[in-house]
């Protein structure tokens, strides 16, 4: 009895949740099964604005690339500067006038700019974070993301069958039945069955980024400490000495075998020149993150992989967990997420329906 009510609690929480979330799991489900393929996709479709089609001998210094952009765009601040370490790759400057601009290495001339404001998969991303409705729309994501926890464990509970011998019933879409009620009800269950791990990861990574608590947690249990994010603040001197492209020079020197590169120049007199640079990895991503003093050169502060903690390597694998793109399986990864981000769209849709059904039947049996 007590088994029959609990049950039946849960049965009203999955409800409840459902009904309150249900739109923003669409969109957020839809937004990030789109999102699956981002790399692939830009590589087919913006290919000119991330390659060169000649390739030289040797890049030309940063310095000079970021003269040309600031000659064409004067009131531009340079945020990032991104490329992966092929020949043919063109360096990415990225501004906070929400532009990106595509420069070529070998003759510091502009490929092209991309206005970030209206790029396709970087408003896909805001949708997926924010619901394009800035710091309100974090927070509704922000409890979304639990209570869609909720309902993976409370569907998990729902579906599980009552006895040995219903469980193949349980795992199998009756695709020849008649009865679009059984089809929308096996479609919901066994679909959200089958896509519930990753579900699961999606939704406790996605907690990692927005919860502290849930990043403490992962500290506590591997013994480290959770690091904290912020700016490394450099004492002013009368003169920078150190530019990104001595900083660069250091970190190919001294940490060599990169992929990709990230540079963030010193945007104020108390910035550090950071520069991180990522290397093959499976799950966890390898990257080496240093800090420069502009004035002097001198190391401030080094992030190695080599020395992660627990905790570091929890962290530095959220994304990929969260996002499918690690090299595990390939590009296998990417296609199980864009499924079951899907899924996790159209759960709410056959849920819907479910409950729909339900309330009309109900109906009819009351004016009887």
């Amino acid at each position: 009895m007590k088994k029959f009510k609990l049950k039946k609690i849960i049965r009203q929480l999955h409800l409840i949740l459902g009904l309150t979330s249900g739109l923003v799991v669409f969109i957020v489900g839809l937004a990030g099964a789109t999102l699956a393929f981002e790399e692939e996709a830009r590589e087919i479709f913006q290919h000119d604005f991330y390659h060169v089609k000649q390739v030289e001998n040797q890049r030309l210094p940063f310095k000079q690339m970021q003269d040309t952009v600031k000659a064409h765009y004067p009131k531009a601040k340079i945020t990032s500067i991104r490329f992966t370490e092929t020949k043919d790759a063109a360096i990415i400057f990225y501004s906070k006038k929400d532009i990106a601009i595509s420069i070529n290495p070998y003759n510091a001339r502009i490929i092209g700019i991309q206005d970030l404001e209206t790029d396709f998969f970087t408003v896909i991303l805001a949708l997926h974070t924010h619901l394009l409705l800035g710091d309100f729309g974090a927070v509704i994501i922000k409890a979304n993301i639990l209570i869609f926890f909720i309902m993976c464990v409370s569907g998990l509970i729902l579906w599980w069958p009552k006895q040995a011998r219903f469980f193949k019933q349980a795992t199998t879409i009756n695709l020849k039945t008649k009865n679009w009620k059984r089809l929308n009800w096996d479609l919901h269950s066994v679909l959200g069955f089958y896509a519930l791990i990753i579900l699961l990861l999606i939704s406790l990574t996605g907690m990692f980024f927005v919860y502290d608590t849930v990043k403490n947690t992962a500290a506590f249990i591997t013994g480290a400490t959770a690091a904290k994010e912020g700016k490394i603040k450099i004492e002013p001197q009368d003169q920078k000495h150190f530019n990104i492209d001595k900083a660069y020079q250091y970190m190919v020197l001294n940490y060599p075998g990169a992929q990709v590169t990230f540079i963030t120049p010193a945007a104020t007199k108390n910035d550090a020149i950071r520069v991180q640079m990522r290397y093959a990895y499976t799950i966890v991503r390898h990257q080496n993150t240093v800090y420069f003093n502009p004035y002097n050169g001198k190391v401030v502060k080094t992030d190695l992989f080599k020395n992660y903690t627990g905790y570091d390597e929890i962290a530095a694998s959220t994304y990929n967990l969260h996002t499918g793109r690690f090299k595990l399986i390939g590009i296998g990864s990417k296609i199980i997420y864009f499924f079951a981000g899907l899924i996790a769209a159209f759960l709410p849709v056959t849920g819907f329906m479910i409950w729909l059904g339900k309330r009309r039947k109900t109906k009819k049996q009351l004016k009887r």
